[in-house]
């Protein structure tokens, strides 16, 4: 048996060598814990590049429609025809009457005219829409859709209309019976109108619909000079 001081002396040096780890040891651990790391980022990394390459994306293209038709002959957004012939498929007018400047100058200005006074008309009903014509510009600002412009252009001899709803158009002034292929049927106006050659549809017909108003089909009826 050992005696009581060699116990003494003998305990400190094993409570040391079982205690503490060697240098050589704790540099292993030191070593291995980075590698085992970067072994699980490079393992998570992979995992993500092939979850990704599984995706697959959708995306819808937008439609842009300009204040006023930017283009030589411009498309509405979303176009639909103001009216019934065109709408069903019948044969329309593909050009317009030819315009004097005078005579453009009067047929413009009373139809911008005659639609002032019917959006003033309206607006004693109770009408939130409001009007403003200037140098042959006509805005006309409905809540809660946006404004519409109108404006003459006489180089072109056409009225040309931006819609917050339908998009830019050009309208060219067509007379009933001007070709003599047509048949006096054929339009369902009497004198002169505004009209979409792309389609037919006619101008009165839209600015009816759309700003829930009342605008004569023909209001050159009464102009025995148009």
């Amino acid at each position: 048996m050992l005696s009581r001081a060699s116990r003494s002396t003998l305990t400190p040096s094993l409570r040391r060598n079982v205690a503490a780890p060697s240098r050589a040891k704790l540099h292993l651990i030191a070593l291995q814990k980075p590698a085992a790391a970067s072994q699980y980022h490079a393992a998570q990394l992979q995992q993500n590049k092939k979850a990704i390459a599984k995706r697959s994306f959708h995306t819808t293209p937008t439609i842009q429609k300009g204040i006023t038709p930017e283009s030589a002959d411009p498309q509405a957004p979303s176009p639909q025809s103001n009216n019934a012939a065109a709408a069903a498929g019948a044969p329309h007018v593909v050009d317009a009457t030819p315009l004097s400047d005078q005579h453009y100058h009067e047929v413009s200005e009373i139809y911008l005219n005659e639609l002032l006074a019917e959006i003033e008309r309206v607006q004693e009903d109770g009408s939130e829409i409001e009007a403003e014509y200037s140098a042959g510009v006509l805005n006309v600002v409905v809540p809660g859709v946006g404004t519409y412009v109108l404006n003459k252009q006489p180089p072109n001899h056409q009225i040309w209309l931006s819609s917050p709803i339908s998009g830019p158009k050009r309208y060219d002034w067509v007379v009933q019976g001007d070709q003599m292929h047509e048949k006096q049927d054929t339009r369902g106006f009497i004198n002169g109108q505004w009209i979409y050659l792309r389609d037919g549809s006619n101008l009165t017909d839209l600015l009816n619909d759309e700003l829930a108003i009342d605008l004569p089909e023909d209001i050159y009826s009464e102009e025995d000079s148009l």
